[in-house]
């Protein structure tokens, strides 16, 4: 709070200068491998950047440098090139104002800085972020990496390139949401979104291990997987996909909503893992929302199946199974159902090529179809629907 605080008061600052008119110095790191920002005679010209009433500075700093923010300036726009470290001096948080931007072009890594303004990390760049805040938007553009060790703060994200967060690294976005048409690959390591969306578009992807959280909705229309153990992905509302939601391979997909998870788009679930919702979870009637299983353990409180949706596969299901009108589950191999299963009225169930054992109440107004198979129901059979064995 006391960084944000400070941040603000320096950034009235900042628009108080640019009330007046003023030359622009172009001025050049010319201090060598190491070197304070305050220092005169590392810049070319020999004047420290820091706007003032009547001239105000575009900054480039280039080559194999580290450089020691000691003072906290305010600059028009600052590019990188190469191999550039920007510190605070001696541990301590600086701040910069940047007001027409902070291009990095190269290799940047930043800590104990605060940035105020937009940080653009251009096509073929790689970004390392520490212990930072950006009071602005930070956009990584395609090709472009950003790595996250610390717990940087920013305001926003644009990501077109790939985010990776690692373990121990937490990106903090502070209330304007995420936005991820690229990739971000979480490795055991955390995403906070406060008070606002976390968008995944339709080429967006988002993998790993790892916590993402959202203050409010999640929208996907791209692809999350779990991988390489679990991803939890929570939300203090609700989930909306229209994409697929899937994991890998002995991986997990952990749900956590607040609200019911309505499946517009696609459900995988890969062979020594599973697909986990905390909360009931409903295929909807829309051609395009589908479950897969392949093998491994679907779980909701409740699944409920909608006419034109497709539910298939084999595997685990965990949780009450309600098959509405129209509504078709068709299980293509051994699956196991732990939980009360109700086939409705003009709903079907259909078995074949393995056995399903349900191990909770069946109630079936419908059908069940076995072909080349065969059901067990453990916890007792009630109804007035056929059961057909073929």
């Amino acid at each position: 709070m006391l960084r944000k605080a400070l941040m603000l008061a320096v950034a009235v600052l900042a628009l108080c200068t640019y009330e007046v008119q003023a030359d622009v110095i172009h001025s050049t790191w010319v201090g060598g491998e190491y070197g304070l920002w305050s220092n005169a005679s590392n810049w070319n010209p020999h004047t420290v950047p820091d706007n003032s009433d009547w001239r105000n500075f575009a900054v480039t700093i280039s080559g194999d440098v580290h450089v020691d923010l000691d003072i906290n300036p305010i600059i028009d726009s600052l590019d990188t090139y190469g191999d550039v470290d920007l510190y605070g001096y001696g541990g301590a948080f600086a701040w910069l104002v940047v007001g027409n931007g902070f291009n990095n072009h190269g290799s940047l890594e930043i800590k104990q800085v605060a940035i105020e303004g937009p940080l653009t990390n251009i096509t073929g760049a790689r970004l390392e972020l520490w212990y930072m805040d950006i009071a602005g938007t930070l956009y990584n553009r395609p090709g472009a990496k950003i790595e996250v060790y610390g717990p940087p703060d920013v305001d926003r994200v644009e990501n077109s390139g790939l985010v990776t967060i690692f373990p121990s690294g937490t990106l903090y976005v502070a209330g304007e949401g995420l936005l991820n048409s690229g990739q971000i690959e979480l490795r055991n390591g955390l995403c906070q979104i406060d008070s606002s969306l976390f968008e995944n578009t339709s080429t967006g992807l988002v993998t790993g291990s790892g916590i993402i959280c959202c203050d409010q909705q999640i929208r996907n229309e791209g692809i999350i997987y779990g991988s390489a153990g679990s991803l939890v992905v929570q939300s203090n509302s609700s989930l909306s996909n229209t994409g697929t939601l899937a994991n890998k391979a002995l991986s997990t997909l952990h749900v956590q909503t607040t609200e019911y998870m309505n499946n517009f788009g696609t459900i995988e679930v890969n062979a020594g893992g599973g697909v986990v919702f905390d909360c009931n979870l409903v295929n909807v009637q829309d051609p395009n929302a589908t479950i897969r299983l392949l093998g491994g353990t679907l779980a909701a409180m409740t699944i409920t199946q909608s006419a034109d949706a497709t539910f298939e596969g084999f595997g685990g299901i965990t949780g009450d199974v309600v098959i509405d009108p129209n509504g078709v589950i068709k299980l293509t191999g051994p699956t196991n159902i732990v939980g009360d299963v109700n086939i409705t009225a003009n709903a079907t169930l259909e078995v074949s090529d393995g056995t399903t054992l349900i191990t909770g109440h069946t109630t079936n107004n419908g059908d069940i179809r076995v072909v080349n198979g065969d059901v067990i129901f453990q916890g007792g059979y009630s109804g007035s629907g056929l059961v057909q064995k073929d």
